[in-house]
């Protein structure tokens, strides 16, 4: 059994990145708003007026969507490119589970050469 928890899974969702994902499972019109709603992110801090230029805003209703997808996007690329297969692979949001039969190095290398930088 394997369990994996992504770090700041928000703040470390390149936005152009999600983007192009929903542009693949979508309409230019429904892309064109999430884009808008993801490029169009400010926040104070102490005062001062910030605009978010990395990763998703955590808080929105939107964002929890766009991970999910994005997600989906990163899983289907990494088992797709490795030769061996966990049994199981159950996630939710950032929390993953899965059951590997195939022993600790090959888990390091299916991982090591799926990363997606």
């Amino acid at each position: 059994m394997v369990s994996f928890d992504i770090i700041s899974l928000y703040t470390n969702i390149h936005i152009y990145e999600a983007i192009e994902v929903i542009n693949c499972i979508t309409n230019p019109d429904t892309t064109k708003l999430v884009e808008i709603c993801l490029t169009s992110t400010f926040f104070s801090f102490e005062g001062e007026l910030y605009e978010q230029t990395c990763g998703v805003e955590m808080g929105s209703p939107l964002t929890p969507t766009v991970a999910n997808l994005f997600m989906e996007d990163f899983e289907y690329e990494v088992l797709a490119s490795t030769q061996f297969q966990p049994e199981v692979w159950k996630r939710f949001v950032d929390d993953t589970f899965i059951l590997w039969l195939h022993g600790h190095e090959k888990l390091d290398l299916c991982f090591s050469i799926s990363t997606i930088n």
